[in-house]
């Protein structure tokens, strides 16, 4: 197969493993802390045996964990507001909300690390403004307060999933990939963990399938979801892994459709289309940037 091939290839199916994550997060029997508590829990454990057995892990000193716990963190925070926000409004805004990162990864860029901003990430807000402004004053399968406070959920996620991609792409520079995956896992589980204690919800699945759910999420959707976006966003350019990884919500949003019955009237499909193109802007807008201050 094609060098350049492959690794499209890999991205688009990494894309969609992770779109899984809302159809686990709906079939799951306990609430969306404790489902996002256990991805990330079977996830470490996994991880860990691995690394135990191929001597890939490595200790770190207080300072040091301190820095690479901070992704673990974000990650686990967003985790805990998307997974709600899954369970309020439908799939397909807490999919495309949540993934609207890239936008405020710009933002941080702009005022943490001085990075200019150009032209396109302009394009990039206008269109994801106008994206979500359509999506939420469109009519839906969902309605009421619950709706709309699942798409602020979303949005809130949001925030704490730029700070886990921002710092990931700054800590990779001296920590190794796989070192990254598993702290990342295991200090995801603090505020999942934390955030389970407010639900008042039995913290056990009352089946077997309950727990193949979080096996499930923790092999597809955390381990090979994130697996093979990393690995095809390590071979091929920004500007295609931008677009490419727009298979998440895209996936989702035809799931919930499927599983669900979510429909999707025609104002939502134009701000679902509208959203998507503001989203890759915003995720190449980042990368131009990163590529011209390396």
């Amino acid at each position: 197969m094609n060098n350049k091939i492959f690794p499209i290839l890999i991205t688009c199916l990494g894309g969609c493993l992770i779109g899984l994550a809302p159809i686990f997060v709906r079939f799951s029997e306990i609430g969306p802390s404790f489902t996002g508590f256990y991805r990330f829990l079977f996830a470490t454990l996994i991880i860990f045996f691995y690394g135990i057995f191929f001597q890939k892990i490595k200790k770190f000193k207080f300072k040091e964990l301190s820095l690479i716990a901070v992704p673990g963190l974000c990650f686990g925070i967003d985790i805990a507001f998307w997974h709600s926000a899954i369970t309020m409004t439908s799939i397909a805004n807490a999919t495309l909300f949540i993934n609207t990162a890239p936008l405020y990864v710009c933002l941080f860029a702009f005022v943490i690390f001085k990075e200019k901003l150009n032209f396109i990430f302009s394009l990039a807000l206008i269109f994801c403004l106008s994206g979500i402004i359509i999506l939420t004053v469109s009519n839906s399968s969902f309605s009421g307060n619950m709706y709309s406070i699942g798409n602020l959920l979303a949005l809130i996620g949001a925030i704490f999933y730029a700070g886990y991609l921002l710092s990931v792409n700054k800590l990779s520079i001296k920590y190794d990939i796989f070192n990254l995956m598993f702290y990342s896992s295991f200090f995801a589980c603090i505020p999942l963990g934390i955030g389970s204690l407010l639900e008042l919800d039995n913290p056990f699945p009352e089946t077997y399938l309950g727990w193949s759910n979080f096996l499930g999420q923790a092999i597809f959707v955390q381990i090979m979801g994130q697996g093979l976006v990393i690995y095809g966003l390590s071979k091929i350019k920004p500007q295609i892994s931008s677009l490419l990884l727009l298979f998440q919500p895209v996936t989702a949003t035809i799931l919930g459709v499927y599983f669900f019955s979510e429909t999707l009237l025609l104002g939502q499909f134009f701000g679902v289309i509208i959203l998507l193109i503001g989203i890759y802007f915003a995720g190449l807008s980042e990368r131009l940037n990163r590529e011209r201050n390396e």
